[in-house]
């Protein structure tokens, strides 16, 4: 008799803002996969739903000492066993291709026919954030269409990369110079394979934000309300002049902690964006 394969999800719910740095953990911890539902799409019938505020992330792991390490770190996470399933490749399943203004988001392994007149991109996430379905990616990925629609040409600074989807939607929508940077050398080398597979020319690096070689007519920033904090000098040092910044990642309480700092830079407000309980702040240096 052929052996069932077995695998071992973790299961956790930790506070919305603390989702990824949670997910990065559970990958550092040998997880195969990990999803996020934090309540933004509708989930399937009989699923675990978190509750507001909150996201809920199933991790997969092939061996079970790994799963049960990784569960100890996480307060109230439960590790349970499953067979008969690839969780590596599971992740996948719930994924499929969708537009967001011009941008037409299609996972590699999917097939299907881009919308005339948009800008198609072919994406696979591997283990860097980023497939285009969480709301803070898709208010970007909206925020930058509009921008570019009326500024083609323009340079980008992506920070915070993840799979690259933001950076080669900007080159793709016509911008000119795009650089994207990010601290995990993951999510680096997925994004260049993005990149890659896309066709498009990209600067990417893993230098600090103020070593870019700026300024930028538009910056977008994807990561953490307490990182868009800290990095606020040097995200604004790197906006021109008549230069936007546009920056996610940002619950609805955290808003105002975020504005303040951005505006104690020097920029101006714009307007923002919200999805949910999520937020896009956009900011403006005034020429």
């Amino acid at each position: 008799m052929a052996r069932v394969p077995r695998s071992y999800s973790v299961t956790a719910e930790v506070a919305a803002a603390e989702a990824e740095d949670a997910a990065a953990r559970l990958f550092e911890a040998g997880a195969a996969g990990v999803e996020e539902r934090d309540g933004s799409i509708a989930p399937m019938p009989g699923a675990r739903v978190p509750g507001p505020g909150r996201a809920l992330l199933v991790a997969w792991f092939d061996d079970a000492g790994a799963a049960r390490a990784a569960a100890a770190g996480l307060a109230g996470a439960e590790v349970d066993e499953v067979e008969g399933k690839d969780w590596g490749e599971a992740w996948k399943e719930g994924l499929s291709a969708f537009s967001v203004g011009r941008v037409f988001l299609r996972p590699s392994w999917i097939r299907a026919e881009p919308p005339r007149g948009s800008a198609e991109v072919v994406l696979d996430p591997g283990m860097a954030f980023g497939t285009g379905t969480h709301p803070t990616t898709a208010l970007c990925l909206a925020a930058v269409d509009t921008f570019l629609a009326g500024r083609p040409g323009a340079a980008v600074f992506d920070v915070g990369t993840g799979s690259g989807v933001l950076a080669i939607a900007a080159r793709k929508l016509g911008a000119g110079r795009v650089v994207a940077s990010d601290d995990d050398p993951t999510a680096l080398e997925v994004a260049r394979e993005n990149a890659a597979r896309n066709g498009v020319e990209i600067e990417i690096t893993g230098a600090d934000v103020s070593e870019a070689r700026g300024p930028f007519d538009l910056v977008v920033a994807n990561i953490l309300a307490n990182t868009l904090v800290e990095l606020a000098p040097a995200l604004a040092a790197q906006v021109a002049e008549n230069g936007v910044l546009l920056l996610s990642g940002i619950l609805v309480p955290q808003e105002e902690e975020v504005r303040a700092a951005c505006l104690a830079r020097g920029l101006r407000p714009a307007e923002g964006r919200r999805d949910g309980e999520w937020s896009l702040l956009a900011f403006r240096r005034e020429g």
